[in-house]
């Protein structure tokens, strides 16, 4: 049971912060918020700064969970488990293509 739970919390954690370099999802975020609420120039530099400072606070929990985690797992499990993100990250880029082809039909 302790084990499965382990899986699970590697499972959130490594999902709910997969956002990589580059990552811009508190600024779509920011410009969804500017159309719906017609936020001023300055609110919207506000969300954005709000945004990064949670963004990094996350990304350093994440490190955090990892390496909690790193010290519980073998090796052998810290091995599977790296090959179940890059399995996840496969299925997602995947996803990602998909959708991006269904839009590129859709316009045409």
């Amino acid at each position: 049971m302790k084990k499965l739970a382990i899986v699970a919390l590697a499972i959130f954690t490594t999902s709910a912060f997969a956002y990589g370099p580059g990552h811009k999802g508190g600024e779509h975020m920011v410009e969804r918020l500017e159309k719906k609420l017609a936020l001023s120039e300055e609110q919207s530099t506000q969300l954005k700064a709000i945004f990064q400072e949670q963004g990094e606070k996350m990304k350093a929990l994440h490190e955090e969970t990892q390496d909690k985690m790193n010290k519980v797992l073998t090796q052998e499990q810290q091995e599977k488990l790296a090959e179940m993100k890059e399995k996840r990250m496969e299925r997602r880029a995947e996803k990602k293509e998909n959708r991006k082809d269904k839009k590129g039909r859709d316009v045409e």
